[in-house]
């Protein structure tokens, strides 16, 4: 299977050296909208048969940056964060990968799991 990393950067200049690191990785980058905080992590990592409930965001949430990560064994984990720090790219603090336990969880649920 092909590594994937979703990722919400609103710096446009660090979003596409992340882009640029997955390529060179052969690793599939694509992009989470701010307005999909409320969807589940499955539904926003393209997992077949994830539920497409939706969870009512407080008012005035601002997503923050994260990536988050599947179909990474630790291997390639391990060469994307190595990668990652030698390309200079300035760090992103919410990082996470995809999980039987998580899948079903609201973005914003996720977020808010890796903020504790």
């Amino acid at each position: 299977m092909t590594p994937h990393v979703y990722f919400h950067i609103p710096d446009l200049k660090k979003a596409q050296q992340v882009i640029e690191l997955c390529r060179t990785l052969q690793f599939t980058a694509k992009p989470i909208r701010a307005a999909d905080a409320g969807k589940t992590v499955g539904v926003l990592t393209e997992i077949p048969g994830a539920p497409t409930k939706t969870e009512k965001l407080p008012a005035g949430y601002t997503l923050p940056e994260l990536l988050i990560f599947r179909d990474l064994g630790d291997t390639a984990l391990d060469i994307f964060l190595k990668a990652y720090r030698q390309a200079g790219i300035p760090p992103v603090s919410l990082k996470a990968v995809v999980t039987q336990h998580n899948k079903d969880w609201s973005l914003y649920a996720l977020v808010e799991e890796l903020q504790q």
